[in-house]
């Protein structure tokens, strides 16, 4: 028998309303979502990354009267759009309070199924209204869909570039022996102004023959002198002898500390989807955003700016703002956090972070083992997952 799921639309926040409709349902059924006027346009979004026929979806939007939402008219709406005799699902996780305890009292009268999807526990509830609150018939069932990053940017809206994924530029070992290289000061002076005379001058170049890098004769050009010694010194092998590619530029100047904590997050807690350097937009903010690191795991966005160095406390507040604006903006309830290789031994950055909403995870968090633990595991009880 075919039923109706029914979800409260919340603009804000479709991800119950998403994963509700995973979970229950099956060919047939018929979708109903329940909006106020300036929330409908959702219905149209939801109902694309849900991929049901649009023949099996209906809507019942609710209007304001003299600019104020009322019960009562809010009840009658939605009851004179019921069909008797007709199974519902109905997930209560979304609106406000207001609309919800309305659609609630309406549905009270048919046959309905009453549930409230959880993301946070990542687990629905299936809850009977009866006059006994001593029997304990509530039921709890875990949210078995595990989405993906690019369901999870189309569901709020956003466009990216997960079809054309960045790939690894070395291997594991490789990245992994820079990492070493960085965080026991094995790196002289020169080394690292070697690698910002490459981010400041050449970052944006499509290729550079090293022997003119080094005694450059265009005007135009900044001299890196000691560039092939410390290309052997770190010892990377460039893929056409004597030059490097722009995604080898862009390695050697912090490339690969992204590829060092994309291997770390994927090897250690095995997310559902992960990514790196993937381009984000919600189509109306010109700016395309890059994400260095994303993963997804039990339905959770997680999202880590990675920076190998912070050189003062204005470049970090710009990191910060900007990882902020990703977070509240573009990626509604995501989990933001900045890894870097600076020391913070006073704690200072860790709570300007930790104000905006953000975990910053500085040398000492990444060095020390017992300490990198503790973040994963953290990220793992966020996640809901074991």
């Amino acid at each position: 028998m075919s039923k109706t799921i029914v979800n409260i639309i919340d603009q804000s926040n479709p991800m119950p309303a998403y994963l509700f409709t995973k979970e229950y349902y099956e060919e047939g059924d018929e979708l109903l979502f329940i909006s106020t006027e300036e929330e409908a346009e959702c219905i149209k979004l939801l109902s694309s990354q849900l991929e049901v026929d649009e023949k099996l979806v209906k809507s019942i939007i609710v209007k304001r009267y003299q600019d104020n939402l009322l019960y009562e008219r809010i009840c009658r709406t939605i009851k004179g759009n019921l069909i008797p005799n007709k199974q519902y699902y109905l997930n209560l996780a979304g609106g406000n309070r207001y609309m919800t305890l309305s659609v609630q009292h309406v549905f009270e009268e048919f046959d309905t199924l009453f549930f409230y999807t959880q993301t946070r526990e990542n687990q629905i509830v299936k809850t009977i209204f009866d006059n006994s609150i001593y029997d304990d018939d509530d039921e709890v069932f875990p949210i078995k869909h595990r989405m993906t990053l690019k369901e999870y940017f189309g569901l709020y809206g956003l466009q990216s570039d997960m079809d054309q994924p960045r790939k690894m530029v070395k291997d594991v070992a490789f990245s992994q022996h820079l990492f070493t290289m960085f965080s026991q000061n094995l790196l002289g002076q020169g080394d690292y102004k070697v690698m910002e005379l490459l981010r400041e001058k050449y970052r944006n170049w499509k290729f550079l023959i090293v022997s003119q890098v080094e005694k450059p004769e265009k005007d135009y050009m900044t001299a890196i002198p000691n560039l092939g010694k410390f290309l052997d010194f770190i010892g990377f092998e460039p893929e056409r002898k004597g030059s490097l590619q722009s995604y080898e530029i862009e390695y050697l100047t912090g490339g690969w500390f992204e590829e060092y904590v994309y291997s770390l997050i994927k090897e250690v807690l095995q997310p559902d989807d992960i990514a790196m350097g993937v381009h984000i937009s919600n189509g109306k903010i010109k700016h395309n955003n890059e994400l260095d690191v994303c993963f997804i795991k039990a339905n959770k966005l997680f999202v880590i700016e990675c920076k190998t160095g912070v050189t003062s406390e204005s470049l970090f507040n710009e990191i910060v703002y900007k990882v902020c604006a990703l977070k509240e903006v573009l990626l509604g309830s995501g989990n933001s956090y900045i890894f870097s290789l600076k020391k913070d031994s006073k704690g200072t950055w860790k709570k300007t972070a930790k104000y905006m909403g953000i975990t910053f995870c500085d040398w000492l968090n990444l060095t020390k083992p017992e300490n990198l633990k503790h973040i994963l595991k953290e990220m793992n009880r966020i996640a809901k997952e074991a």
